[in-house]
């Protein structure tokens, strides 16, 4: 597409202030304006000035699709001033290119094979050999090498193979890594890569490195082993890393210190709500009592009816969590017996008892790790004392008390301590196998289930305590995957109890499953208001429709023809659709598919929470639409445009969105409830920051 101002047919009058404008700047506020106004046609009428033989491109197949006229602008401008092409398939290059680019700037990279496989059906679809492919393919790789979005050094055989590919993993390796070598050794290898550079054995390798690692086997005897072999664990470390990149996982969920204040408090009243009445066991004793002798007294039933809790704490440490109550006081009751025996009398009475406890402290360690994807407690210490206690007795001697303070109070403290230590290696237990039976995936309808796995060991902070969760989206009936690393999270400064992070993956995961399920088809056949739809609502808009078919019953089949591509950024998220509209219409009893649209949405995504559940609604920014197929004579593009606007806004937009309503499970325990929401949007992934309360019924 030669673009040539001499043969651009004029638009703007002659007379008009901008007939007095040159081109350049034209095309300047077009594009100036279509980025303020997010306007389709401003962005047309841009593409259409700079290139103007764009208008006459046809669209063609292929994995690779051409898109709206602003990234048709964008990618005519990178054919001609990035990869400096001018033949029948600049446009396509261009969009090639932009396709690489963005796949290579995912979080979830694909890997660099299939992309490349990709980047060569896309050519050899329209016509290209072999050869002109992968000389293409060079091309575009080399352009983003040159604009520093990738390191071609990591393609695999043989697509590493074109010597152009091989030079610049030579001059990349001797440029990162010229700080580990001599001037004088730097030139040297330069030297010999370039004079044994023809001769490097083409070996496939299934791992990335190897490559890199053949190619430097001829430069071991140039230079010493050491600096070489710093070079290889470099390569070999950034390789792990990219290899376990995607493992981790894509739902974190940060405890703040406050949320750790509030799992404290919660607990403590949970364990002592479960816990109470606790009875203690029977205590006997002989003690010796001035002017009386010996008397064998009782302690039975001896039940604490109430603990209060003056003061706690939490902590988090390299070593564990460690949960104080410090102070606390704790009520409870008992019977009281004695019999003393002379040589022939015997004296025995009983009666009831109260005690209080003061000073009571416990203290308990524990640390949280990973066992198979769920979550399990290793109790490290846990620590009971109690300081006094006060024993009031009812009836009985004045002696009576005195005796029992002596015979038992050591004895009491110590059942206290024990019993307490015992009832907490007891719960903890119980925690313990709660966190290991909680579900690993959750279904959410008959096509899909949540991987509710926990990735890596809990992440202790300063007051505050990091899970990871994989949190991607499966078919129903598959079995969870389990992995064992954690993924690095960002949380914003949004101050509550928990922040809860969920990454772009997630929804690409969710798409991908629901696309996979062949449940992204929709047939209409009536209006929201249950009005069947007929060729009669539409013959203003399709006129050709209602010319051959009058007031015949129709039906809108619509298909999504690939996975929805979801995009988070710092401004919101937005989605990608691809979407084919087939029209069919009811004539004497048979159904005719008469049209087809094939179309792509660019749609924005609002979000808000709704009893725990993470809802959405879909608004449309943009489309393109254009006519695939139809039996009824050609359509004018406004009218294509039109019906298209229509099918969306009125029947296809409701229907999704009253589908996103049901919303998707976030990661909190039923017990609890969320308030005080905020949403935060962060480069792929969004934050949901909440505070934590209880269900009214807990």
């Amino acid at each position: 597409m030669n673009r040539s101002k001499e043969n651009i047919a004029p638009t703007l009058k002659d007379d008009s202030p901008f007939g007095k404008l040159t081109e350049d700047l034209l095309i300047e506020i077009f594009i100036r304006w279509a980025n303020l106004f997010r306007g389709e046609c401003l962005w047309l009428a841009a593409l259409n000035r700079a290139y103007p033989l764009a208008s006459k491109t046809k669209s063609w197949i292929g994995p690779i699709r051409q898109g709206l006229s602003k990234r048709r602008y964008v990618a005519l401008y990178i054919s001609r001033n990035i990869l400096a092409v001018d033949t029948d398939i600049d446009e396509m290059l261009g969009h090639i290119y932009l396709f690489l680019k963005d796949q290579l700037q995912l979080s979830t990279m694909p890997a660099s094979g299939v992309l490349h496989g990709t980047l060569i059906d896309q050519l050899s679809v329209c016509g290209k050999s072999k050869e002109e492919a992968d000389e293409l393919a060079t091309k575009i790789w080399l352009a983003l090498e040159d604009t520093k979005h990738t390191f071609i050094g990591f393609l695999p055989y043989p697509y590493s193979r074109p010597i152009k590919i091989q030079w610049k993993v030579f001059e990349k390796l001797f440029v990162d890594f010229r700080d580990l070598l001599d001037h004088s050794e730097y030139c040297d290898l330069i030297g010999i890569a370039k004079k044994k550079f023809q001769t490097i054995p083409y070996v496939c390798f299934k791992a990335k490195v190897k490559l890199l690692l053949s190619t430097l086997f001829f430069f071991f005897l140039e230079m010493g082993l050491m600096k070489v072999m710093t070079i290889l664990v470099l390569f070999v470390s950034v390789s792990s890393t990219l290899a376990q990149s995607n493992n981790g996982g894509h739902i974190s969920i940060l405890v703040s210190e406050m949320g750790l204040d509030f799992a404290k408090d919660y607990l403590i009243k949970k364990v002592i709500t479960v816990t109470l009445p606790l009875q203690l066991p029977d205590i006997e004793n002989k003690v010796k009592i001035p002017l009386i002798g010996k008397v064998r007294m009782g302690l039975s039933n001896i039940q604490i009816d109430a603990v209060h809790v003056q003061s706690s704490k939490i902590e988090t440490r390299k070593d564990g969590i460690v949960l104080s109550v410090l102070g606390a006081t704790a009520n409870f009751s008992m019977d009281w017996s004695y019999t003393y025996r002379a040589s022939f009398f015997e004296i025995s009475d009983h009666g009831d008892a109260s005690v209080e406890v003061k000073g009571m402290d416990v203290r308990i360690t524990a640390t949280l790790v990973n066992d198979n994807g769920s979550l399990k407690i290793v109790s490290r210490e846990n620590d009971c004392t109690v300081e006094n206690i006060d024993i009031h007795i009812n009836g009985g001697a004045s002696w009576l008390y005195q005796g029992v303070v002596d015979a038992f109070q050591k004895m009491i403290i110590s059942t206290v301590e024990k019993t307490v230590s015992t009832k907490i290696v007891e719960n903890m237990k119980k925690l313990d196998s709660f966190l290991q039976s909680l579900p690993k995936q959750r279904n959410i309808d008959d096509s899909a289930a949540v991987n509710l796995t926990f990735t890596g060991n809990p992440v202790l902070g300063n007051s505050s305590v990091e899970v990871d969760i994989n949190g991607l989206f499966l078919p129903k009936g598959n079995d969870v995957k389990v992995s064992g690393s954690r993924s690095s999270s960002v949380f914003g400064g949004v101050k509550r109890m928990v922040t809860i992070s969920v990454e772009e993956e997630v929804f690409n995961s969710a798409t991908l499953v629901y696309f996979n399920a062949q449940v992204m088809h929709l047939v209409i056949g009536e209006t929201k208001n249950g009005s069947i739809l007929s060729t009669s609502d539409w013959k203003l808009i399709l006129p050709e429709l209602y010319k051959h078919y009058p007031d015949n019953k129709m039906v809108l089949n619509m298909s999504v023809t690939s996975p929805p591509a979801v995009k988070i950024t710092e401004n919101g998220i937005d989605a990608t659709i691809q979407l084919e509209i087939a029209i069919d219409v009811q004539d004497s009893g048979e159904v005719l598919s008469v049209a087809r649209i094939s179309s792509v949405l660019n749609v924005a995504c609002s979000e808000e929470i709704t009893k725990n559940n993470l809802t959405g609604s879909l608004r449309l920014n943009d489309f393109n639409a254009t006519m695939k197929m139809s039996k009824i004579g050609e359509f004018q593009s406004n009218y294509v445009q039109a019906a298209t606007s229509r099918i969306l806004e009125a029947l296809f937009l409701p229907y999704v969105n009253t589908r996103l309503r049901r919303g998707f499970p976030l990661p909190i325990p039923g017990d609890f409830t969320i308030n005080n929401i905020k949403i935060v949007y962060v480069r792929s992934g969004i934050l949901v920051c909440t505070d934590i309360g209880t269900s009214t019924n807990h």
